[in-house]
């Protein structure tokens, strides 16, 4: 029979070998990774620790920037929107100030007074007309005056007096009809 097989292991094979020992748990064997001082950086580690820092910086930089402009765009188109609606709002308001003002034309013509003033209070027009003067002192003296002669001469000084009168209640009329016209 045979001889069973041996493998030879040659001795300098064996040195090379790191030698294996058996270690409890819990103990600390002198030189191993968690007892060795940790390395410091080399230079080259530490520049590039550096531009890493700076290329962040530069990046969160960017990104505010970016976000401001962002920001600001969204503000401008805003205003934009906002003016585009000011600028319609006044157009109506412009259109409504045109008919109030042709309104206020049509109501105040002539003719449409004196048929307000003819039906209403039965007036007819005026077979001669007279003028105040309304400036500073002549218009005093000239009172002064016609009160003069409107107390020599009763029945025109009565008469004037009833003219007055019906002038003022026929225009407190005809601004009450143009005003209860006009808020319709």
């Amino acid at each position: 029979m045979g001889m069973s097989a041996v493998r030879q292991v040659s001795p300098a094979a064996v040195a090379l070998r790191p030698r294996l020992h058996l270690v409890k748990p819990g103990v600390r064997i002198p030189g191993s990774p968690a007892q060795r001082p940790r390395p410091t950086l080399s230079r080259a580690h530490s520049a590039a620790r550096e531009v890493f820092v700076l290329f962040a910086v530069l990046v969160a930089v960017v990104a505010i920037l970016g976000v401001g402009r962002v920001w600001l765009s969204v503000q401008a188109a805003q205003a934009s929107i906002d003016s585009s609606a000011l600028r319609h709002e006044i157009k109506q308001e412009r259109y409504r100030g045109d008919m109030l003002e042709i309104q206020q034309s049509a109501l105040a013509t002539p003719s449409r007074i004196q048929a307000i003033a003819g039906t209403t209070m039965g007036m007819t027009p005026a077979v001669s007309v007279s003028y105040l003067d309304m400036r500073g002192e002549e218009s005093t003296d000239r009172a002064a005056k016609a009160g003069a002669v409107a107390t020599s001469d009763s029945t025109d000084g009565l008469m004037a007096r009833i003219m007055d009168v019906a002038a003022d209640e026929a225009q407190a009329l005809l601004v009450g009809d143009v005003g209860l016209a006009s808020s319709e």
